[in-house]
């Protein structure tokens, strides 16, 4: 997707307010605050009984969001959500875990993400080590949570640089000294990469030089951001065209998780609910292919042309909760 038309990278921490007062209110004069109403999508196809990463739920898709601030306010208009995204940075770890903790306490499956020292520009020093003692306090956190954590390093790196060798090389360091002090037994190591990277008509996307094969090997899953653009082309064809991907590249077991996506109705070729309804279907239909689905209910990072938050309209809502009913949505860890 052009970078243009969704949230750029974004800042190293999401301040925290889910949905702001006014968008609230905003929701409760829509009359849609309250319990999610039941869904009605089509059983899907059985997945396998066995967890392919920490906190998978087989058959599962979870379903949940990021938003500036206590998710608690933003739950009160959709319901309780399966997963929140939450962003930080290097020397944020004590956040982060006080995230996690908070999230479990609500059973939610926490996805977090943090960014290296310096930017991008922190890479290679990573990979060569000179982070090693910090990589060892932080994987003895996550383990100190207990309970699983999906975690992500420097999301959406091919925004920040195109020396994507020395981003795989990062990942694989902090992946390996991670797995060396606890085994990462509770944690969920994914990249995240933008789903325009795999589209055919972006003649610069290179997503081999990120996801090398020692990155797509070590990876629990592919974490892909993937919003509403003006082709209109939803997750069937998106999604699909990465899991092609991942399975020309010797990743074929490997499954797809959401970190960010959006709707909006700024796009003429189609509609956010009949988007955002005909990709919820793709991944409520492939629970073997992909198990997290994060919705991006913010305006921050975004063009003024586009609004992603699902107070854009109550029908947006409907189709959000909608979708937070069905029986193929984990909305609990």
């Amino acid at each position: 997707m052009n970078r243009s038309l969704r949230p750029s990278a974004g800042p190293a921490v999401e301040p925290r307010s889910s949905l702001s007062r006014r968008g609230f209110l905003s929701l409760s004069a829509l009359g849609l605050a309250g319990a999610v109403a039941p869904g009605a999508l089509a059983p899907a196809a059985a997945a396998t009984a066995t967890p392919r990463w920490p906190g998978h739920k087989p058959g599962k898709v979870y379903l949940g969001m990021s938003c500036p601030g206590e998710i608690a306010l933003a739950t009160t208009a959709t319901g309780a959500v399966g997963t929140q995204r939450s962003f930080f940075g290097w020397d944020q770890v004590a956040d982060e875990v006080r995230q996690i903790r908070t999230d479990h306490a609500a059973a939610r499956l926490p996805w977090v993400s943090f960014k290296p020292p310096g930017g991008a520009a922190g890479w290679k020093a990573l990979a060569a080590g000179t982070y090693d003692a910090q990589l060892r306090q932080r994987a003895l956190a996550y383990a100190g949570t207990r309970k699983p954590v999906v975690v992500t390093f420097h999301h959406e790196p091919t925004n920040d640089s195109d020396d994507g060798a020395a981003f795989a090389a990062a990942w694989v360091r902090i992946h390996d000294v991670m797995k060396a002090t606890t085994g990462l037994r509770n944690v969920a190591f994914a990249p995240i990469i933008g789903d325009w990277e795999f589209n055919p008509r972006n003649r610069s996307g290179h997503p081999e030089d990120y996801l090398t094969p020692a990155v797509l090997r070590r990876m629990a899953f592919l974490g892909v951001d993937c919003y509403q653009n003006a082709s209109g082309d939803a997750f069937d064809v998106r999604l699909g065209r990465i899991v092609t991907w991942l399975g020309a590249h010797g990743a074929g077991g490997k499954m797809i998780g959401i970190g960010e996506t959006g709707c909006t109705g700024s796009f003429s070729s189609r509609s956010a609910v009949d988007w955002w309804n005909a990709s919820w279907t793709w991944a409520s239909a492939n629970p073997d292919k992909i198990g997290i689905v994060s919705y991006f209910n913010s305006g921050r990072n975004s063009k003024e042309t586009v609004y992603w938050p699902l107070d854009e309209s109550a029908a947006k809502l409907r189709a959000y909760r909608a979708a937070l009913g069905s029986a193929r949505t984990a909305r609990a860890l």
